[in-house]
């Protein structure tokens, strides 16, 4: 007789977690694939698999939830850089790892939702409020995040919060390129990019080296 193998019983904060990602899932997929006007209540409770009811369980509005889901993306980004590691590659490989790993985010159709929440939001001001102080929390968030990063040198993570904000304002209008399916200019600017990062790490490096040599010298 074979024996049942009981699994073990989820918490009801795991299982609130859970249904709180299907919910951010499911309205990136609906707000990416059919528009902010079709992104109602009812479509995104359908997709994740839960009733309207849950939904609002868990998000009071629908404007708590697509805050959510521009949290996720956030998150997405944030995680990137927690996971540099300079001491693993040159700086042409760190260049390329970090604009690569940034359009793999940013490239993706998923993307299309935080769109849609900025066009749909855009006519009312208390909600472009919101959108204003969650890109200044997320920035701060990444800026920290890369402060934090034991594993880059001072050097780097300098190069990489001056070069971020123009680096992702060329992502998000490269993006708006998709809409197009112009992918064939994606690589080649993406190879611009990846260039121009390498280039300043290597004149931060040139530069700390030589502060090196002087000091060296006075001594």
């Amino acid at each position: 007789m074979t024996k049942t193998v009981q699994r073990p019983r989820r918490s009801q904060a795991d299982r609130s977690a859970a249904a709180r990602a299907a919910f951010v899932a499911a309205a990136i997929t609906v707000l990416s694939e059919q528009g902010f006007a079709r992104a109602t209540s009812v479509a995104i409770a359908e997709q994740a698999g839960f009733s309207t009811g849950a939904l609002h369980h868990h998000f009071a509005t629908k404007e708590d939830l697509f805050m959510a889901v521009l949290d996720d993306l956030t998150t997405h980004v944030i995680a990137l850089f927690m996971d540099l590691r300079e001491e693993q590659s040159a700086d042409a490989d760190l260049a390329v790892t970090s604009v690569e790993s940034l359009w793999a985010v940013y490239g993706e159709g998923a993307y299309w939702a935080v769109w849609e929440i900025n066009i749909g939001w855009r006519s009312d001001k208390s909600l472009c409020k919101q959108l204003a102080d969650h890109r200044r929390r997320s920035r701060d968030r990444l800026n920290a995040a890369i402060h934090s990063n034991s594993f880059l040198s001072d050097r780097t993570k300098s190069t990489l919060l001056a070069l971020l904000p123009f680096i992702l304002s060329a992502m998000r209008g490269m993006f708006l390129e998709t809409f197009a399916s112009r992918e064939e200019l994606f690589q080649s600017q993406l190879d611009i990019l990846a260039g121009l990062l390498k280039a300043r790490l290597d004149e931060a490096g040139a530069a700390r080296r030589q502060r090196h040599c002087r000091a060296n010298k006075v001594r």
